[in-house]
């Protein structure tokens, strides 16, 4: 009787926490178009990253193309058409990429959305705090609330992370440094203090002869670097990168596709330290390839000399025998 009493129990206790799990499963669960939680819908995560810096903990935010792809590489998901259609506001860039929002738009049947344009280039100090600035404001209009105090810490933070890139660049020298770019990394690179000597568009616009004629040019300009953008692929410049003995690389224009790149701050910050220790790595190789060819002709020098020197001595010894 002790054991039946016992047993169930029990079995009610189980049964308790099997119920108290799903109830707590049901209570957590994320309901997408809360009243409570306005919808905020961005193009890219260079919106939404600075929304999210803004209002993250107020609203829920949703981008549409991911970071690691080119916004003309997204595809409309029916989870996007539901979230536009709740949406209470949406930042786009107005570029050619973003072909597809008015399709969206469209689909979704919100004729009441707040569509705010954020244009121009994102990806230097100026560019992203300029991106901070409109973004800020409209987002305290349309919520009625002060985002000062967060829009001032988000702007020093990009002037300290702007004062630092400089003067590591200054330290460097890379003003006499020469490379050729992808087009939508130009206006980083140069602000960095780079030469660039040529730059290229995407992948798929570029000819057989057109990627043979920068290789020649990053030949004849000794071109120490070749910088891809990571959404537009990277096969062309680490081709062009392989055939001139320069340094390939990837830098990002858009935050989160890369670990701690979260921010527009954060990833300006990766892609200057990126293309800083290229360019310590491709002097270093210099260096070693100049001690390699120092160390060539050393050894030529001295694999000639030892010939000579038996050439003198087998002479000698001729010499030698016909006296004797």
């Amino acid at each position: 009787m002790d054991f039946l009493d016992k047993k169930g129990i029990f079995l009610i206790l189980a049964v308790w926490i099997v119920l108290l799990c799903l109830s707590s499963d049901i209570v957590t669960e994320p309901v997408r178009g809360n009243s409570d939680s306005p919808i905020i819908v961005c193009t890219t995560n260079v919106l939404g990253s600075i929304v999210e810096q803004y209002v993250g903990n107020q609203t829920e935010v949703v981008v549409l193309a991911q970071p690691g792809l080119c916004p003309a590489d997204y595809d409309i998901k029916p989870s996007d058409i539901e979230a536009v259609s709740k949406a209470k506001v949406l930042f786009y860039h107005g570029i050619m990429g973003e072909y597809w929002l008015d399709d969206l738009i469209e689909a979704s049947g919100n004729t009441n959305i707040t569509k705010i344009k954020i244009s121009g280039p994102w990806n230097t100090p100026e560019g992203a705090k300029r991106y901070i600035r409109w973004i800020g404001g409209n987002l305290s209009q349309i919520l009625g609330i002060d985002l000062n105090e967060t829009m001032n810490a988000m702007i020093e933070e990009i002037d300290r992370i702007s004062s630092d890139i400089q003067n590591e660049a200054a330290s460097l020298g890379v003003n006499e440094t020469k490379v050729i770019c992808m087009q939508w990394q130009a206006s980083f690179v140069s602000w960095v203090g780079f030469d660039v000597v040529a730059t290229y568009g995407p992948p798929q616009m570029l000819s057989t002869a057109d990627i043979q004629n920068l290789t020649e040019t990053a030949k004849k300009e000794g071109v120490a670097l070749v910088i891809d953008n990571l959404q537009s692929g990277t096969e062309v410049g680490n081709t062009i990168a392989t055939e001139c003995n320069a340094i390939h690389v990837v830098l990002s224009n858009f935050p989160g596709a890369l670990p701690q790149t979260e921010t527009l701050a954060k990833m300006i910050e990766h892609n200057a330290r990126e293309l800083f220790y290229a360019v310590k790595t491709w002097r270093g190789t210099r260096e070693l390839r100049a001690q390699n060819s120092s160390l060539q002709t050393q050894l030529m020098v001295f694999q000639s000399t030892t010939v000579i020197m038996l050439v003198i001595a087998v002479v000698e010894a001729i010499l030698l025998y016909r006296r004797k």
